[in-house]
């Protein structure tokens, strides 16, 4: 008995001139089978699914079954359907004849294509043709996606704490359940000077914010569509990173970051350069000035040699320090001599001794006492210069999107009237018990689901106006105020110290030089 197969494959990007849908593919199959006395055993289907790449599921279990001996033919509608990659296909047709399988396709160089019977003088340019198909709808899709980058009307992916538009795909809305979070990671890392590793521990520990790929699985199903990237239920480093170097944050829109050069090839990096940059595109979550300084605070550690002794103890000015003396960075220390206390030793020094650099260390509360001396002379001789700094940089960019969530409470409610009225007409058309339980217990989900939300919405809202009501009773600090502040503190505030200090420069007699922002220093 001749075991017969049927393969049927469709893409997005088929031509509408050939186009056959899947139950046509299966009609032709069927009828020529028949007409050769036969009957389709199986057909194996690959739905949306390139003709370039052979790594289908279906198509792969049907070759399976050649080579097993399971199969005997394989139908189908023409060669485009096996595949759109010319090498690949050649050789299966090869592979074919070496195992006496037989491939026949039904609407194939103006009539029937037989492998196993038929001359195949022109099959090459076929496998050409139908290749250079698939290769000019590429260069055709990547030029329309490169048309739409350079313009803003394409946002690639997927941007944790945003959602977009559905209406407009070209829109981004913050998401407000997840603005707190994006808030938090930049106040940790910027204010209280808290790294990466950190601050995952302080988001598992005490916070239940979801992960980016939780929150998308979560969307997904939502949707009722299923997510097929790993999720991860702990916050890592890598994501705290992402968010912290995305200045998507901060209202900006960049887009072409990446391109393929060849079709289903691996995408790489494109240089800044290359990107196309869209500022003010949507509303920001943090500002600017926060998220430029986080970038500074970045780099700083990126430049600076992190020994172990920096990593268990907090010094605050850890990535500021330079040596004065042969320009390399400053290492953390404890100096144990009568009490343990922080302290400062040219890194240089440290490992290769005098050949390098001359001995020097100096206690971080010296370093302090320096600092506010001169922060005291330079806020006694620039008083006026000084109070046109702009130290808070922090405003908050949070709009209000008050009628934005009494819009999607109304919706909510209209649903949820929607559904008791669909309710009751399910258990008014029902009489028996056991379905009228199962209608129960089916709306009781669907209920309580749409409650759950509006309660959540209601919170979210009455947060939101509490936010509100307290920025328009904080006064914003002067930064005369925040000279005053570190004088009269013990620990100078992290946040302060990356807005006003460049460099400090320690020196071998134990001299301190300090250096401020070039635009503060421009000022005064």
């Amino acid at each position: 008995m001749t075991f017969v197969a049927g393969y049927c494959r469709l893409s997005r990007d088929e031509d509408k001139e050939n186009y056959a849908s899947i139950e046509e593919q299966k009609r032709i199959i069927i009828d020529y089978a028949s007409s050769r006395n036969w009957i389709v055993s199986e057909f194996y289907i690959d739905d949306n699914v390139s003709g370039y790449t052979f790594n289908r599921p279906e198509f792969s279990k049907m070759i399976e079954g050649v080579k097993g001996g399971k199969i005997d033919v394989v139908i189908a509608k023409d060669l485009s359907r096996i595949g759109r990659n010319n090498g690949r296909v050649l050789v299966l047709i090869d592979e074919f004849k070496d195992m006496q399988k037989n491939l026949i396709l039904v609407s194939e160089m103006g009539g029937t294509y037989d492998v196993l019977n038929d001359r195949d003088d022109t099959i090459g340019i076929t496998t050409w043709f139908n290749e250079r198909y698939v290769k000019d709808c590429s260069r055709k899709t990547r030029d329309h996606m490169y048309s739409k980058q350079k313009t803003g009307r394409l946002i690639m992916g997927n941007y944790y704490g945003y959602i977009k538009d559905p209406e407009d795909i070209t829109k981004l809305y913050v998401d407000e359940e997840l603005r707190p979070v994006i808030e938090l990671i930049y106040k940790l890392y910027t204010e209280e000077g808290i790294g990466r590793k950190k601050i995952c521990d302080i988001l598992n520990s005490k916070y239940n914010y979801p992960t980016p790929s939780v929150y998308y699985q979560m969307k997904h199903l939502e949707r009722g569509r299923i997510y097929k990237h790993p999720v991860q239920k702990l916050w890592s480093t890598y994501m705290v990173r992402n968010i912290l170097e995305n200045d998507v944050y901060c209202g900006t829109l960049r887009t072409h970051k990446k391109k393929t050069v060849s079709i289903r090839g691996k995408a790489i990096k494109l240089s800044e350069e290359e990107h196309f940059v869209f500022e003010n595109h949507h509303e920001a979550i943090i500002s600017k000035e926060t998220f430029n300084l986080a970038q500074e605070i970045r780099k700083r550690k990126v430049n600076t040699k992190s020994t172990s002794s920096t990593r268990k103890r907090n010094y605050f000015f850890s990535g500021l320090c330079r040596c004065g003396d042969c320009g390399f960075g400053v290492s953390g220390i404890t100096i144990t001599r009568k009490q343990s206390q922080k302290g400062y030793e040219c890194s240089q020094y440290r490992t290769y001794g005098k050949a390098r650099c001359k001995c020097h260390e100096i206690k971080e509360s010296d370093i302090l006492i320096h600092f506010k001396e001169f922060l005291k002379f330079t806020k006694n001789k620039y008083i006026d210069e000084i109070n046109k700094i702009e130290i808070q940089s922090k405003t908050n960019t949070k709009t209000n999107n008050k009628d934005k969530i009494k819009f999607e409470i109304e919706n909510l409610n209209a649903e949820y009237k929607v559904l008791i009225s669909q309710k009751i007409k399910d258990l008014t058309n029902t009489t028996n018990g056991y379905q009228r339980e199962m209608i129960e217990n089916t709306y009781k989900e669907l209920e309580k689901d749409k409650t759950n939300r509006i309660e959540q919405l209601q919170k979210l809202l009455e947060k939101q106006q509490e936010d509100l009501d307290k920025e328009k009773i904080k006064d914003l600090k002067t930064a005369i105020e925040y000279f005053d502040d570190i004088l009269k503190s013990n620990e100078p505030s992290r946040y302060i110290l990356e807005c006003l200090i460049d460099k400090i420069w320690i020196y071998h007699d134990k001299s301190v030089k300090f250096e401020l922002k070039p635009e503060i220093s421009r000022l005064i």
